[in-house]
């Protein structure tokens, strides 16, 4: 498949950055709430307050921690130290939150940068026990994905893997992220999101231990795209987030429409959608996020312009990883 021009690539950069953080927002008012309590009140558009007492538009940590991320990348490319830092930021001074507070945070995550903060080395703050595989690295990899999405596979795997391991080492999360990163790249070139995960699961395939392989099999066998609605997991758990976003992808076309069946499956609600709506930003763009929902985003030509800058930063190392000797 001919690669798509650049301006295009990077509409959709962009629409995968602030799509995420428009995801995470619509989810941040009913989060913990049941699938049978969203389909009495299903979410339809920007709320306000609810779980966490936050104004219209507010995005959580996920939003939060993934600007981070792409800042530092579009400021210093990959270097773990400088990642952290700014995730640190975010946790001491509010970097990157909606309102100059932080009001939710995960427990590997508080974890790890606390480890950073007292000294450890980068390599080794990251949980990597069986109860670290929350959905903490997930819901921020996007711009990992996208830095790495014009890579060779091997190291665009690889890559992703490391990018988890800054909060979430443990192989489980390491390998959901690397999936991320896969369908991300297929995305962006535009293909349908049951070719990618084929993709990226042939991909994997060689790389998954076998303690994992059970635990990914609904990705490996594509089974995830059929569930049926009640049988798709919107917990907090690394595995089901990526499944639940997968699911929503593939049942629907649109931004809108893929976002919020994510927020109305209940349950770990800013998370699903913000994972669902980093990747249905990257298949449909900046254009194709709903107008009304930028508007209700606090700080809304910020969050815009990072994503532009981010954008821009993917697109001009790729042409350097391109140049030839």
């Amino acid at each position: 498949m001919l690669s798509p021009p650049p301006v295009l690539v990077r509409d959709r950069i962009i629409g995968g950055l602030v799509g995420l953080v428009v995801g995470d927002a619509l989810g941040v008012p009913v989060e913990f709430s049941d699938r049978a309590e969203r389909d009495r009140d299903p979410v339809r558009g920007m709320r306000g307050w609810g779980t966490h007492n936050q104004p219209v538009g507010a995005w959580s940590d996920d939003g939060a921690l993934a600007m981070a991320h792409a800042a530092a990348f579009a400021a210093h490319g990959w270097d773990p130290r400088r990642h952290l830092e700014a995730f640190l930021a975010w946790h001491e001074r509010g970097a990157w939150t909606a309102h100059g507070r932080v009001f939710d945070v995960g427990f590997a995550t508080r974890r790890a940068l606390l480890r950073f903060r007292r000294g450890d080395d980068p390599s080794k703050v990251g949980g990597r026990a069986a109860r670290d595989n929350g959905n903490g690295s997930l819901m921020r990899i996007l711009p990992a994905s996208c830095w790495w999405a014009s890579s060779p596979p091997a190291e665009a795997i690889a890559m992703a893997g490391e990018a988890s391991a800054l909060t979430h080492a443990h192989e489980r999360s390491r390998l959901a992220c690397a999936w991320h990163a896969r369908i991300t790249a297929g995305l962006l070139v535009r293909r349908p999101v049951a070719e990618c995960l084929a993709e990226a699961s042939q991909r994997l395939s060689p790389l998954v231990p076998a303690s994992e392989r059970a635990i990914f099999a609904p990705l490996f066998d594509s089974s995830c795209l059929r569930l049926a609605r009640d049988h798709v997991p919107s917990d907090g758990y690394v595995v089901s987030t990526l499944v639940a976003a997968c699911w929503c992808l593939h049942r629907h076309d649109g931004f809108a429409e893929a976002v919020l069946e994510a927020v109305n499956l209940g349950g770990d609600t800013d998370t699903t959608g913000a994972v669902a709506g980093g990747l249905a930003g990257l298949r449909c763009g900046f254009s194709g996020i709903p107008r009304p929902w930028l508007q209700c985003l606090p700080k809304a030509a910020e969050v815009i312009a990072l994503a532009e800058r981010f954008a821009d930063a993917c697109l001009a190392q790729d042409r350097g990883r391109r140049r030839p000797e």
